[in-house]
């Protein structure tokens, strides 16, 4: 079967590859711009999974370096759209709804996205997904140049609707960080390694409500950890019986409180786990509320997740969780920890977290909080 299976993705590849020759020799190819002189607006496609967006930020930072006046557009599902809205180098985020995509009306929302993206006029769409419907907007948006990432090994040929194509890391053998892997998307325009970190803000609005719903718990002004103890996938969470332990003996060390959030469908075991851990619990914060949490906290612990690139990007110390080789995903910020490994979740112990935790705190910032 295995076999069968590199046979057929082999003669893919092939049919791909003399497509997208055919179709050079017929219209020719694109002629990508040196950095300094990319077109004036300019669209990015990365629509969905916190980490990735996060991770894809550096492509942003490193366009908007090099040519300050173009306008920036970003594509994403609308459920990660508020970790974008505000964000001082994305002039316009776009956003589209997943559950209506797929509904019997389906059809009239990718009509309503497709006919945004094209009165824009964008002159560069970046393609940093590889379902169909990136790939059909990336195309219908009538930019000149459409530059995608191609999966390694499932060449689709509905990538023939981008003119550049970059080929995405085999993933057994490339083990760069997942942030380099995004940032190849500008190789081809002579743009250099990825220099740039992540970055993201909270917005004043949020800072609010959080210094609210602090005060109406008495931690206003009160330093915190902000503990995550959950994740969208199963494998990648540490036992809730080894975080009870860890937020027992994190309770008031060093003067800190405990926040504790989780995200949609973790309530029943969070609540059940933990609930004698003296934390202060805040169920199913909005991304808006989350940024401003994160960014208000002393440390970040938690699980190998989104909510880790966030706090890594909101430029807090992290400790994070690991359960498997976390050269690919591992935060990026230059002021985290990463605890575990391939030897898998069970091998983590508190104690190795609870010494993780205290040397981000003995950690002297260079540049202040």
């Amino acid at each position: 079967m295995a076999l069968f299976r590199q046979g057929r993705r082999a003669f893919g590849r092939m049919v791909v590859r003399l497509a997208r020759g055919f179709r050079d020799g017929i219209f020719g190819r694109v002629t990508p711009p040196a950095p300094d002189c990319l077109p004036s607006r300019i669209l990015i496609i990365r629509p969905f999974y916190m980490g990735d967006i996060l991770l894809s930020l550096p492509i942003l930072q490193a366009i908007k370096r090099r040519n300050p006046a173009a306008s920036t557009a970003w594509l994403l599902r609308e459920e990660w759209a508020d970790l974008l809205r505000g964000h001082c180098l994305v002039d316009e985020v776009i956003a589209y709804s997943e559950a209506r995509l797929h509904s019997a009306t389906g059809i009239l929302e990718w009509w309503r996205v497709a006919r945004e993206l094209r009165r824009r006029r964008f002159g560069l769409v970046l393609n940093l997904a590889w379902d169909r419907s990136s790939l059909l907007w990336a195309w219908f948006c009538g930019a000149g140049i459409r530059t995608g990432i191609e999966e390694y090994g499932r060449p689709r040929l509905l990538s023939l609707l981008q003119n550049i194509n970059v080929l995405a890391p085999e993933r057994s053998s490339d083990m760069r960080h997942m942030a380099d892997f995004y940032h190849d998307a500008l190789a081809p325009f002579g743009f250099g390694a990825r220099d740039e970190m992540p970055r993201v803000w909270s917005r004043p609005e949020e800072e609010t409500a959080v210094k609210k719903w602090l005060s109406a718990r008495g931690l206003e002004g009160k330093p915190y950890f902000l503990v995550h103890p959950g994740g969208r996938l199963r494998g990648k969470r540490w036992a809730p019986e080894r975080f009870a332990e860890l937020l027992r003996r994190l309770k008031g060390w060093g003067g800190n409180e405990i926040v504790l959030v989780y995200g949609p469908g973790e309530a029943s075991w969070v609540e059940n786990e933990l609930k004698d851990c003296s934390a202060a619990f805040w169920p199913v914060p909005t991304l808006g509320e989350l940024m401003a949490l994160v960014s208000g906290a002393v440390l970040f612990v938690g699980n190998d997740s989104g909510p880790m690139h966030l706090a890594a990007a909101c430029g807090r110390p992290v400790v994070a969780i690991f359960g498997n080789d976390p050269t690919r995903w591992h935060p990026l910020g230059g002021r985290q920890t990463v605890v575990g490994g391939a030897k898998g979740l069970d091998a983590v112990s508190v104690d190795e977290v609870l010494a993780a935790v205290r040397f981000r705190l003995e950690e002297k910032p260079e540049n202040g909080r």
